[in-house]
């Protein structure tokens, strides 16, 4: 994403902030222009917007950690217009990846449509300064005018003091994943970063507290879910340990980690392909947790009870090969067969792609690369593509396939949609 900005002079406008920063603005999402729009009235396109760009820069900067911090939620440019209209472009960062997405846009007053522009993935930190540029040229142009001290020069310097000191920007990030504002938080959400900050870092942390929704009293997570995680420290080696993923892991060693550029979702395949090759299975030999467990050095593991806590923490992983699998459940809320060897499994890849990692949560985070190591692991551990493919060709229904490897169709399914995809990235 590039922005490009022309300042415009003699602007009618009647703040201040706005006369300073009135522009032809462009929006650039890889090749294509997002704020090219047709004129209905005018019966003309237009290859740029003439806004003020302070309100757009005070919404990034406002929402700055937000922006880096949430999983699952994606940002609009939209509520950043304040009365002028902008492209409907929607960004989110994964962990290390940001991602924008185009949609299309019709006012009807004023009758202005723009086009949809194709999506665009690009590193974090190629975000991170291309945003960062664009805040800081909007407090230079104001700065020179002569306004330095409006809301948007000071939400801009907070976080770029706070960028400046490492642990203070974990902390604000973990309050954007958290979806507060670092800098008027209430206490209960202060003490819940605090605490889980204990018991997790970095990615972890972030995933962790992203999980959460606010219940009907206010709170991110049930108080239960903080004890229940404590708890999990005093349970017995022999309880949640695997002997042989440990020795895996120091076999793998570097082959286990992610590659330069090597996306999520492609790390974890490739480590599956390592440990099924390793273990000699090809997802068939797994039926139950206690199969796959008892494989895995551990004839005595157990489920951990798991009542009134989070819904979406599935499990919890240690970097000793210790796996806290939630056990299903009761009533209609309980977990299908196929949900609780996927989870188990999930957790397994974890330990194995991210070995430097101390603890995280298997949860039900779509958008967010630890998940998604974990998740593309599982899938191709699992269900290999070969043999689901070679499946599917002798015109075997998905359900059918999913029965014979004991897990969702809906597994099935996105391995099938996504076979040409991975099977390019292979060939790369």
């Amino acid at each position: 994403m590039k922005f490009s900005v022309e300042w415009l002079d003699g602007g009618e406008n009647a703040a201040a902030e706005e006369r300073a920063t009135l522009c032809d603005l462009q929006i650039f999402v890889g090749d294509e222009n997002a704020c090219m729009f047709l004129d209905a009235a005018a019966r003309e396109v237009f290859e740029s917007l003439r806004v003020p760009a302070v309100h757009l820069a005070e919404g990034i900067a406002r929402d700055w950690w937000r922006i880096f911090g949430g999983r699952d939620r994606r940002q609009s440019l939209v509520p950043y217009r304040t009365g002028f209209v902008l492209p409907d472009l929607r960004f989110g960062c994964d962990g290390s990846t940001f991602e924008i997405e185009g949609h299309q846009l019709h006012c009807a007053n004023p009758g202005l449509r723009f086009w949809q522009v194709a999506g665009e993935q690009c590193s974090r930190s190629a975000a991170e300064r291309e945003l960062a540029d664009f805040v800081g040229v909007v407090v230079d142009k104001l700065a020179g005018d002569g306004i330095s001290d409006c809301e948007t020069a000071l939400a801009w310097d907070r976080v770029c003091a706070s960028r400046e000191d490492p642990a203070e920007a974990a902390f604000c990030e973990a309050a954007g994943a958290l979806d507060v504002d670092p800098y008027s938080m209430a206490d209960e959400d202060a003490n819940l970063i605090e605490r889980a900050g204990v018991l997790f870092s970095d990615e972890a942390l972030i995933e962790f507290l992203a999980s959460g929704r606010r219940d009907t009293c206010g709170f991110r997570f049930p108080v239960s879910t903080m004890h229940w995680l404590d708890s999990l420290r005093t349970r017995k080696p022999y309880e949640s340990t695997l002997p042989t993923l440990s020795e895996l892991c120091d076999q793998l060693g570097d082959n286990g980690s992610r590659r330069p550029n090597e996306p999520a979702w492609a790390h974890g395949y490739r480590v599956a392909g390592l440990l099924a090759t390793e273990l000699r299975m090809d997802g068939r030999d797994v039926a139950t947790p206690e199969a796959l467990t008892k494989r895995l050095g551990n004839k005595r593991f157990q489920r951990v009870h798991a009542e009134d806590i989070e819904p979406g923490i599935r499990a919890v992983v240690e970097r000793d090969a210790g796996v806290h699998l939630r056990d299903r459940g009761r009533g209609k809320f309980a977990w299908a067969p196929q949900a609780e060897i996927f989870s188990l499994t999930r957790a397994i890849g974890s330990v194995l792609c991210l070995p430097h990692t101390e603890r995280l949560v298997v949860n039900n985070l779509q958008r967010a690369e630890q998940q998604a190591v974990g998740r593309a692991f599982a899938a191709q551990f699992l269900a290999p593509m070969d043999k689901i493919g070679e499946m599917a060709e002798d015109g075997l229904e998905e359900r059918e396939i999913a029965d014979e490897f004991n897990v969702s169709p809906w597994v099935v399914t996105h391995q099938l949609e996504n076979r040409e995809r991975i099977d390019q990235y292979a060939a790369a």
